[in-house]
């Protein structure tokens, strides 16, 4: 081979390693901006803010919305959370249902795939793997 194939082959072999890492960085980032919104959305400031910011209300009714807003804030994540518990329930309940009719092995996979959390409801630290719910 000469130093002219040679070059060519080391250059797309580059560019194609620097596709492959762009592409993972790009996904990682929007990932990581996609959670950091949602974390936010979850404080009352940051629901109150981001409602604000889209409605943009005259400055002498900005301080009355917010305060709705925060005030509606505990009662939408109160039914947040008696909804996911719901839901925790509901998921033991066919779990054992399935128990009777399933082997080890097989109850361990259905209980694993039952209690998966969707990447914006996963632990910080846990955020690349998948996680079981712990309610």
């Amino acid at each position: 081979m000469n130093t002219k194939t040679k070059s060519i082959f080391v250059l797309t072999g580059v560019l194609i390693i620097g596709i492959i890492i762009g592409a993972f960085g790009s996904s990682l980032l929007r990932r990581n901006m996609l959670e950091d919104r949602i974390s936010r959305f979850r404080t009352p400031e940051g629901f109150a803010e981001r409602i604000l910011d889209r409605i943009d209300p005259d400055p002498d009714k900005r301080e009355a919305v917010e305060n709705i807003l925060l005030e509606q804030h505990k009662k939408l994540f109160k039914k947040f959370e008696h909804t996911r518990a719901q839901i925790g329930a509901h998921t033991d309940s066919v779990i054992l249902k399935l128990k009777p009719l399933l082997t080890e092995e097989q109850l361990e996979r259905a209980t694993r795939i039952l209690k998966m959390r969707p990447p914006h409801m996963r632990k910080p630290g846990g955020r690349f793997e998948r996680q079981p719910r712990d309610d």
